[in-house]
């Protein structure tokens, strides 16, 4: 499998070795990102706007902060495209289709968002001294969040894939011991 495919294909299948090496990928990845705001912005404006300080220097873009800035945002849809499609390939040799992801990804943040809902709105209607009792309304939300978290951590990164060949493609492993 080639680099190209490997970070954006979605076909195949990979095993759990480069789903690893893909968090390594990420890191460096990152790096060339905030080195890239830094040599843009400096050092000083980056960690400004990092910590939400809203210095006159960490807002002045000029034209080579907006040029930067459109390459930071590139580089991170590719990066998010390369981790979809990694985690999908990962997901292939699981056997399990792409909606998988709605699974693993979008359905711990919808919980998240759903807890953070139902407690905004008990805070908002609740008697003052009955505010405290509404964080144990997120409680659930945040506690299946984590579950379905954890689920997927050691589906993706943490058990073997399907023995042999399966209906996304040959096993990585075939041949290795």
């Amino acid at each position: 499998m080639s680099f190209t495919n490997y970070l954006f294909s979605f076909q195949g299948r990979i095993n759990r070795a480069k789903l690893w090496l893909f968090i390594l990928i990420g890191i460096a990845w990152e790096i060339v990102i905030v080195t890239v705001m830094m040599a843009s912005f400096g050092a000083a404006s980056v960690s400004d706007l990092a910590l939400g300080h809203a210095t006159p220097s960490a807002l002045t873009l000029g034209m080579t902060g907006m040029i930067a800035a459109a390459a930071v945002v590139l580089l991170f849809l590719a990066y998010l495209y390369a981790a979809v499609a990694v985690t999908v390939k990962r997901l292939h040799d699981r056997n399990k289709g792409a909606a998988w992801l709605l699974v693993f990804w979008v359905l711990p943040i919808g919980l998240e968002i759903a807890g953070i809902a139902v407690a905004g709105v008990g805070v908002a209607t609740a008697a003052h001294d009955q505010a405290p009792q509404m964080s144990l309304i997120v409680l659930p939300f945040v506690a299946a969040a984590v579950g379905v978290a954890i689920w997927a951590f050691v589906e993706l990164y943490c058990l073997r894939g399907t023995a042999g060949d399966n209906r996304f493609g040959a096993d990585p492993l075939a041949g290795k011991a």
